[in-house]
């Protein structure tokens, strides 16, 4: 249709788009995808293109990975949501044909693909900074709101993969970048991290130190000074042990509680009201008991009358005002009585009638209360809550689930489209006490290749990902290794591809790193 070179050239810029979508739109994820199909197409040259996939043995196999989902519709019941997976995946498809098959990428174009592509993820968490202090107008509920454009999990892994480039370009690749661009790098190397704490995934943030601490280590060997490399290599095997006392000492603080003396409790509150004491209730709040030193009477009252929202009515996250306030409180050490509830804030308010359930929640920038929350959650169902709306015990459950699933479709697995319909079908038998809404898949990207494909396409699936790393010999390459790695941890704590905004980047990444110009570490020294 057009000249070769425009063909090159709309290939070229559609990529950098693409890369510059995928923390900012899903939707134009898909519409730069088609742009590249279309394309290919109409660039013809299918002579050239036939013999670059005829001598790619390396494309095929990683191609075998959508070949197996094909296979999988083979022996599954439930067409509709086969389908339904194929279409999520065809960029597994799509990518690895139109850049394993295209003229090959220059080192320096997928330079700058990452750069644009870092700066878009720098927007994005800009964008989202804004949102959470209020200056843009999207509602903010939860800290799973602040990502705005897509999946604050697919967020986090690309502020932890910007970042790597970022510590690429800065101290690995020997390249002289423009003054603005480094600083830029500069910059948003300390930004992202600080704002991926606040966007509190755990998954994230664990991939996040493992990531810099490897990084880490591998710089220790560039350093000359045999004197500084010892210190820095010292200091990387203490991070470990700080992160392990970091965990150590907020679930000895948690459970650090108050100590009660029943002969001393107080029976009425300055009002001469009485309160209610259920000492058999080990429900706690930093350290405080939640059901010590209540009267709802008083607290009510005053309530209704600071208060639109009524006590008996609910917060905008859908839980009990009642149940908040009293969490809330005990959280700041108060009584709940009257004279409790004079020492709340308008912000303490606001925050009861949002959903916020401790004051330690406020803290944006700080890990601790999301490693608070994940103790509290697991606190509450040992002492017999349900584990709805608990994110660390319902993964614990949805693994369980799958596990069982996949030893009891061990050899074949139970095809590509009837995932679903199996998590549905254990739930039900074993009268899970997920709530409907709850009852979800493994969320371990391992074990859903297992269910979906048994062991032998489980096989076939991790030789996809793998084998291709080898036959290209990247296993040296910076970007492929930290790509992967990313990747691989990602794949423990989530199905990191059965989402559009997962098998994007996932099958464009790749395909960069594997299939294209080799990032390779500087030499020691």
């Amino acid at each position: 249709m057009f000249p070769r070179q425009i063909h090159e050239q709309i290939y070229f810029w559609s990529l950098v788009l693409l890369a510059v979508s995928l923390p900012l739109s899903i939707f134009f994820t898909s519409v730069f995808q088609i742009v590249l199909m279309v394309n290919w197409v109409a660039e013809a040259q299918y002579g050239e293109k036939w013999q670059r996939f005829k001598s790619d043995r390396a494309l095929w196999l990683f191609l075998s990975l959508f070949g197996m989902h094909l296979l999988g519709m083979l022996w599954t019941t439930d067409m509709a949501y086969g389908l339904k997976d194929i279409r999520i995946k065809l960029p597994l498809l799509v990518l690895p044909l139109v850049i394993g098959t295209s003229v090959p990428l220059l080192r320096r174009q997928t330079d700058l693909i990452l750069h644009f592509f870092t700066g878009a993820v720098c927007v994005a968490s800009l964008a989202s900074a804004l949102a959470l202090t209020g200056l843009l107008p999207f509602e903010i509920n939860g800290y799973r709101d602040i990502s705005l454009f897509i999946s604050y999990i697919r967020f986090a892994l690309m502020i932890v993969f910007a970042t790597g480039v970022i510590v690429y370009f800065l101290f690995f690749s020997g390249l002289r970048l423009p003054l603005f661009l480094r600083w830029f790098y500069i910059v948003n190397l300390i930004w992202l991290p600080l704002f991926l704490l606040a966007l509190k995934s755990l998954s994230g943030i664990a991939i996040f130190i493992i990531l810099m601490y490897l990084l880490l280590l591998r710089l220790t060997f560039r350093i000359r000074k045999v004197s500084i490399r010892f210190m820095v290599f010292i200091f990387a095997l203490i991070i470990p042990l700080v992160s392990a006392g970091y965990v150590g000492y907020v679930v000895k603080r948690f459970y650090t509680t108050e100590l009660i003396v029943p002969e001393e409790v107080d029976r009425l509150t300055a009002e001469g009201n009485a309160y209610l004491n259920l000492t058999e209730r080990k429900e706690i709040e930093n350290g405080h008991f939640v059901w010590m030193y209540v009267c709802r009477d008083e607290l009510e009252r005053e309530w209704n009358r600071v208060s639109g929202v009524d006590f008996n009515g609910m917060t905008k996250n859908g839980n009990s005002i009642q149940e908040t306030l009293l969490r809330y409180m005990t959280s700041k050490g108060l009584r709940k009585d009257a004279e409790g509830f004079s020492r709340l804030t308008q912000k303490d308010i606001q925050a009861v009638e949002n959903g916020i359930a401790n004051y330690i929640y406020h803290k944006k920038f700080s890990l601790y209360p999301r490693v608070y929350e994940i103790i509290w959650e697991i606190h509450r169902v040992r002492l017999g809550y349900s584990p709805n709306d608990k994110s660390i015990i319902q993964r614990w459950l949805y693994l369980e689930a799958g596990r069982t699933i996949a030893a009891e479709n061990f050899w074949i697995g139970v095809g590509t489209g009837d995932i679903y319909k199996a998590f549905k079908t254990y739930y039900e038998n074993t009268n899970s006490p997920l709530n409907e809404n709850r009852r979800r898949r493994a969320h371990n990207q391992y074990l859903t290749f297992l269910i979906d494909f048994g062991i032998f396409g489980f096989i076939i699936c991790m030789a996809a990902i793998i084998g291709p790393v080898f036959m290209k010999k990247r296993w040296d390459s910076y970007m492929a290794v930290v790509f992967l790695l990313i990747m691989g941890l990602s794949m423990l704590n989530e199905d990191t591809i059965e989402t559009s905004a997962g098998v994007t980047p996932f099958a464009l990444f790749y395909m960069m790193f594997i299939f294209g110009p080799h990032y390779r570490w500087l030499e020691d020294g």
